[in-house]
């Protein structure tokens, strides 16, 4: 039943007869690594070896929705301005309350069969060797991203202890994984400084709120090697996400800033890039289909 809904999903996305043509936005100069996740995600396009990485992960969200009503203890994210406005490497955001998910509900918590598809051709398109990620969650986005033939090492960073036992389990067979259960600025001080090369891919998730999202950015740049890919997750979360992104997106440290609505990838400047230059921005939502903003429920009063 599952691999014909599995099937059903890719199948249905595929119809050569509305097909759009995305040849003249890589015309104007976007990044070349991007056309198999756009011609994924605006036609549907997918090659047999992404169809499996995502057969093994949906495969592993499905055991874990099937834990149903039983919940586990997650850190919720903050509420805007929680960060204070330190955006600094040395400031330190709180995490938010606990709340109580079923295993039903953390099955579909993070990025979509879609979105986490999009996530691994990033990766692998691109070639990353390095990774990181604050948010694991179940680890589902972590084993698409992992899965990428090029990555050696991918770290991991999740808060909450019964999603990283829950995540260490899904990526039990990846050997290229480390999951690490500690506060975002614990794992990062704990794991930068002892990596033997630069991270070519960091996944800022988690913890959606603008000055946090910024700083964990400043706080991951010196580690980041030039052409390093930055994705910022939930970039239309809520309003104070979309300021976030509007910030990250016009720093001079990216070459290239892409609007894919639910995600926002920037890439960082090679080392015969001027600095001075604002990044190219490229607004892919009317391509790729438009985002609706958040209101995500724990930041209501």
């Amino acid at each position: 039943m599952f691999k014909k809904l599995f099937n059903k999903f890719f199948n249905s996305a595929v119809d050569n007869s509305s097909k759009k043509d995305i040849s003249y936005i890589f015309s104007l100069g976007l990044p070349t690594q991007m056309k198999p996740v756009l011609a994924f995600l605006i036609n549907g396009e997918i090659d047999d070896q992404a169809k499996a990485v995502a057969v093994l992960a949906e495969t592993r969200r499905n055991e874990i929705a099937k834990g149903g009503d039983k919940k586990v203890p997650i850190w919720y994210s903050p509420k805007p301005s929680s960060a204070g406005s330190d955006t600094s490497a040395g400031a330190r955001p709180q995490p938010g309350e606990v709340l109580e998910f079923t295993m039903e509900r953390v099955a579909a918590t993070g990025k979509n069969q879609k979105w986490a598809t999009a996530l691994y051709l990033i990766a692998r398109e691109f070639k990353s060797s390095i990774g990181i990620e604050l948010g694991t969650c179940a680890g589902i986005s972590s084993l698409y991203i992992s899965s990428a033939p090029s990555m050696d090492k991918f770290i991991t960073v999740e808060g909450s202890e019964a999603l990283a036992n829950i995540a260490k389990e899904s990526l039990k067979s990846h050997k290229n994984v480390k999951v690490v259960n500690a506060l975002f600025d614990d794992a990062l001080h704990q794991e930068l400084p002892s990596l033997n090369k630069k991270i070519d891919l960091a996944y800022i998730d988690g913890h959606h709120e603008k000055i946090a999202t910024i700083h964990y950015l400043n706080k991951l740049i010196p580690f980041l090697s030039p052409g390093a890919v930055v994705l910022f997750d939930d970039i239309s979360w809520s309003y104070d996400m979309r300021d976030a992104w509007d910030i990250l997106s016009k720093r001079k440290e990216f070459s290239h800033a892409m609007d894919l609505g639910a995600v926002g990838l920037c890439i960082l400047k090679s080392k015969d890039e001027k600095l001075n230059n604002a990044p190219m921005y490229w607004d892919l939502q009317p391509y790729v289909g438009k985002h609706k903003l958040g209101d995500p429920h724990g930041w209501k009063e």
